[in-house]
């Protein structure tokens, strides 16, 4: 069993709540807490220095800007950050976010050990992420698994590439069809790139244009 934890999530209530289901269901000898992802970051380093790394981590995605100015964000940067230094602490994210891209990329990219939906279950699959962990199995709540898992047959092109670079440069519709059209690149027509668009808004699960490349940049494909 996980005997050091590290919780990070920046509403003390919250992490209260996390850590009185860590020390129930698993009784860890030593939990510590975080609301900052620098710090964080910074204490998993230390204690693996130490000789005596954490055995497990759990934290939010999304984090309340204050006056302290932060090179990681958001636990998606943190996860990012761990897993490019080679640091294989399992990790649980327990979070509000649920777009099956965000999901899907912490998931089967970065390998995360459980993705747990905050909500009226939130707590509850806590701990059955946390049995599930330490018996060696991965764990998505129930919510989200058949968005997850749902069959995806769309194949990211190098053409929605550059719809969506367009796209962050501000770029009009109009002047997507035209700036393609100069470049040869097919199809170029203004009712195409329409519906190519919509059709990633759909499979970004984005409301509009904006955070369709808001989401493409969290990914890193643009």
């Amino acid at each position: 069993m996980f005997k050091k934890i590290l919780v990070v999530e920046d509403f003390d209530s919250i992490g209260l709540g996390i850590s009185a289901v860590v020390q129930n269901k698993i009784g860890a000898d030593e939990i510590v807490t975080s609301q900052y992802c620098d710090e964080a970051y910074l204490k998993i380093k230390r204690a693996k220095q130490d000789g005596a790394p954490f055995n497990l981590l759990i934290t939010d995605l999304s984090f309340e800007k204050d006056y302290r100015e932060a090179k990681l964000k958001g636990g998606k940067e943190l996860v990012e950050k761990l897993r490019e230094q080679g640091i294989s602490i399992p990790i649980v994210v327990y979070s509000i976010e649920d777009r099956r891209a965000v999901i899907n990329e912490l998931m089967e990219i970065q390998k995360i050990e459980a993705y747990v939906l905050k909500g009226r279950n939130g707590l509850k699959n806590l701990e059955q992420a946390l049995l599930a962990i330490a018996n060696g199995d991965t764990f998505l709540s129930p919510e989200l698994k058949n968005s997850v898992e749902k069959k995806n047959l769309f194949e990211l092109e190098d053409y929605d590439i550059s719809l969506l670079s367009n796209l962050a440069k501000g770029y009009s519709q109009s002047e997507i069809a035209q700036d393609f059209k100069s470049q040869g690149m097919s199809p170029s027509s203004l009712s195409s790139i329409e519906k190519r668009i919509n059709r990633l808004k759909e499979e970004f699960e984005a409301k509009n244009a904006i955070q369709l490349v808001a989401t493409a940049k969290d990914l890193g494909l643009i």
